[in-house]
């Protein structure tokens, strides 16, 4: 597009390329003319086919007192300039509705002029509106309990070894591995189990002091009143 006289102001227009769209912009009223074929392949060509069809006959507007113009080259209530083309000269121009916008156009030259105001609106209307981000389930604590699973199916936790026949790492006494405590793959009786150990789960991890608040930890860790039940139980069941 060649720079031309802006339809509303006179003013002549620079060629630019913003959002998508090319045209003609003035740069005292921000007013745009846009070519058919370039509007056309954004808002679609049967839409601007239908405006073009809609603005034979249709009178003009003016651009100061919204007064309605139809066969004057101004306007008779403000005496501003009607919108005129800026390709032919033809004025004033039809006012059509596209989309949310009210805009000018020559049938004539297939053209449409847009001023700043109704340009902004267009542009407006022509933007998607953005998604909503889908809803995420709350996370539930069961979900922690396969933090350490390797997604082919095998457990990465570490296990406990217990031998042929499960028994105290320290004092050798045979024990029922659910009444112990596991310390670095390894089962202690209660009486035996060092400071930081966890009570014997079927998980059976390994504990290590490093570990002791985060994530795994406080999963396996069932409190000292716990810890204390299976003391006893082991004493009993010596």
């Amino acid at each position: 597009m060649q720079p031309c006289p802006c339809p509303y102001c006179q003013t002549t227009m620079r060629n630019t390329y913003a959002r998508g769209l090319t045209r003609d912009e003035c740069g005292a009223c921000g007013a745009g003319w846009f070519d058919a074929e370039v509007l056309g392949a954004v808002v679609g060509g049967p839409t601007l086919d239908a405006v073009f069809e809609a603005a034979k006959g249709k009178p003009g507007r003016c651009k100061g007192c919204e007064a309605s113009l139809q066969y004057v080259p101004g306007c008779p209530s403000c005496g501003r300039q009607a919108p005129t083309c800026p390709g032919c000269g033809s004025a004033p121009l039809p006012a059509v509705d596209l989309r949310d916008a009210v805009v000018d156009v020559c049938v004539k030259c297939r053209g449409v002029a847009l001023d700043k105001k109704e340009l902004a609106r267009l542009q407006k209307a022509m933007t998607p509106e953005p998604k909503a981000p889908e809803p995420r389930e709350p996370i539930q604590a069961a979900d922690f309990e396969h933090a350490y699973d390797d997604p082919r199916g095998m457990s990465l936790l570490p296990k406990v070894r217990l031998g042929d026949v499960p028994s105290c790492t320290t004092c050798g006494r045979r024990m029922d591995p659910r009444y112990g405590f596991v310390w670095e793959e390894r089962l202690f009786c209660g009486s035996c189990a060092p400071e930081g150990s966890a009570p014997y789960t079927d998980e059976l991890t390994k504990a290590r002091p490093s570990e002791t608040f985060d994530r795994r930890s406080r999963h396996l860790n069932t409190g000292a009143a716990e810890s204390a039940v299976v003391w006893l139980l082991s004493k009993i069941f010596k």
